[in-house]
Order: C-alpha cells, then sequence, then structure tokens
C-alpha cells in the first residue's frame, strides 16, 4: 500500500534525525506535541512508514559504507587503541558497544507504601450474594 502524502513527509522528516514527534510536527500535522509524540508512535508501527525507512535506512548505509558491523569494528579500534594510552576513551567507546548490545540495564528501585481506594457505583454489586 502506498503512503499518504503526509506518512511520505513524516518519513522525509523522520530520516533527518530520527525524532518521531519533531518529525511529526515538521511534517504538517497540527497538533500539540503530546498528541504528536502519540501519533508518530503509531505512525512508527505502521508496516509501510517502517518498510519506506528500513529501506530507506539500508540505503544510506550502503552508500556510506557505514554499517552497524563497520561502526562497532571502529569503536573495537578505539578501545583496543586507547586502553592503556587513554582509558577514558576506551571506556566511552566500551559504554557505546555496551548500550547497542543491552548489555546493562539501570534498575531503579522503589520502596514505600501504595494505597488506593476504591469507590463504587451505587447498587453495584448489591446482589452479590444471591
Amino acid at each position: 500500500m502506498a503512503l499518504s502524502e503526509k506518512q511520505m513527509n513524516f518519513v522525509n522528516e523522520y530520516m533527518k534525525d530520527m525524532n518521531g514527534t519533531a518529525a511529526y510536527l515538521r511534517a504538517g500535522y497540527k497538533c500539540t506535541e503530546e498528541a504528536a509524540r502519540r501519533a508518530a508512535s503509531r505512525l512508527l508501527t505502521n508496516v509501510d512508514v517502517m518498510s519506506e525507512i528500513g529501506q530507506r535506512t539500508d540505503k544510506m548505509q550502503e552508500e556510506s559504507g557505514m554499517s552497524v558491523q563497520w561502526v562497532l569494528d571502529k569503536y573495537k579500534d578505539i578501545i583496543m587503541n586507547n586502553l592503556t594510552e587513554d582509558p577514558a576513551v576506551a571506556k566511552g567507546a566500551l559504554d557505546s558497544v555496551a548500550k547497542h548490545y543491552g548489555m546493562f540495564k539501570d534498575k531503579v528501585e522503589h520502596s514505600g507504601e501504595l494505597s488506593f481506594k476504591v469507590t463504587l457505583p451505587k447498587g453495584f454489586g448489591d446482589d452479590a450474594d444471591d
């Protein structure tokens, strides 16, 4: 199925910075930023929109010669060449690679009490014992 003109505008704008909310607004949709965030999220689940983005991304990688593998190889070179000479640079590269692979997840722990009150409509459940 072909993309609508606004969907194509969205894809064009999305390819600039991969920011769905900003792309949605720049594409000509008129709404609040919150509505744009939600709508962009929905558009990014549209099979046709994602197919177009995927094709363009593949083409950009092919034309530039900069695939994910190429970037990871460069990070590896940076890490290996800076482990002893400049450990901060090596650490930055390692952090980027680890982030790419999802190796370390930030955990947020919550503690405390949670309470809530449920108010049922009048007459709700009156016949529950019958």
